[in-house]
């Protein structure tokens, strides 16, 4: 199963100033494309191979759209089955049911994640650029906080350029759903993650693609609290807990230390609640300490940083 990013609070992102460029060019490009076409009007236009990486980024956030009908879909597969009897078989089998899905996501024009994935790796391949598709986990919300899945449910893309690998989420970069509806809104960040966020919202399923970014096992990993974009790509840091469990304390308040917010505003959030509530805040040493008392029954809280959801807790 994959899952999509889902936000509970819709933030806006303006374009980064390092696709703009790139953006103007690829909106040229028709809407209904295939991946050979693409591929050569980004050759055409772009020399570098960061240029073009950036182009493929770009058009496939601005012209697919995620399929919430088949994400949604109880009787969707989810994976496909096949006979061969020789290496060789296998694999164009498998090439071929890969590129049956970069012809459907480009002539329908939606996709779930392996699409995007799939479409993305496809147009890189046909530009000579060393890729592969990464299948792992993701969590979009409070109530995977210290519960692992089983099995993948997100795919995005590792590609290589100037000797470095560098991870790309096209589907999160698209947009996002919000009350049911899906939302287009470019997202930048999700253009080579930074590495040392990287675990922060995946995690690769096999070994090779986590070690080449650090050490983390999936039970850590979900013991985490859930970050947003906004954060990650701010300077602000949290300091404590790590756990993305707040515990009472005796009077039965919860405490979040923050590093580099002492100009910010933070605001508290209950999971139900509409109203976000000014917590108690002291700053000491550079830290900004954020504590509250729970209403009673809260099962989650969310921190607000300038107005914007920053990180997602269970309470405990």
């Amino acid at each position: 199963m994959r899952i999509l990013f889902i936000v509970v609070f819709i933030t806006f992102s303006s374009f980064s100033q390092n696709f703009d460029a790139i953006s103007l060019k690829t909106k040229t490009y028709p809407g209904l494309i295939t991946a050979n076409q693409l591929a050569q009007n980004i050759k055409r236009d772009f020399k570098n191979k960061e240029d073009q990486v950036k182009a493929i980024y770009s058009w496939l956030t601005a012209n697919i759209r995620y399929d919430l009908e088949e994400f949604y879909n109880p009787n969707r597969e989810t994976k496909v089955s096949f006979s061969y009897q020789t290496l060789e078989e296998r694999d164009r089998k498998l090439k071929a049911i890969k590129d049956e899905m970069v012809n459907e996501t480009l002539s329908t024009r939606k996709a779930v994640c392996e699409g995007y994935a799939q479409t993305f790796s496809k147009v890189c391949s046909l530009l000579a650029i060393e890729n592969e598709v990464i299948e792992g986990y993701i969590r979009s919300s409070s109530n995977r906080i210290g519960r692992p899945l089983q099995s993948p449910n997100h795919s995005w893309n590792a590609v290589k350029l100037n000797d470095e690998w560098i991870y790309i989420d096209a589907t999160w970069g698209a947009g996002s759903e919000y009350n049911g509806r899906w939302i287009r809104k470019f997202n930048s960040y999700y253009y080579d993650i930074p590495k040392k966020k990287y675990f922060k919202t995946h995690l690769p399923e096999k070994s090779i693609w986590k070690l080449r970014v650090g050490r983390i096992d999936k039970e850590e990993y979900y013991k985490q609290p859930i970050y947003s974009h906004e954060f990650l790509r701010s300077n602000v840091e949290l300091s404590s807990p790590s756990s993305g469990i707040l515990n009472k304390s005796r009077n039965g308040s919860v405490t979040m230390e923050l590093k580099n917010a002492t100009d910010k505003e933070v605001l508290v959030g209950f999971l139900g609640s509409t109203r976000a509530l000014k917590p108690n805040t002291i700053n000491k040493n550079g830290n900004t300490i954020v504590s509250i008392m729970p209403p009673p029954g809260a099962k989650a809280l969310f921190l607000l940083i300038d107005r914007e959801v920053a990180i997602e807790f269970l309470i405990q």
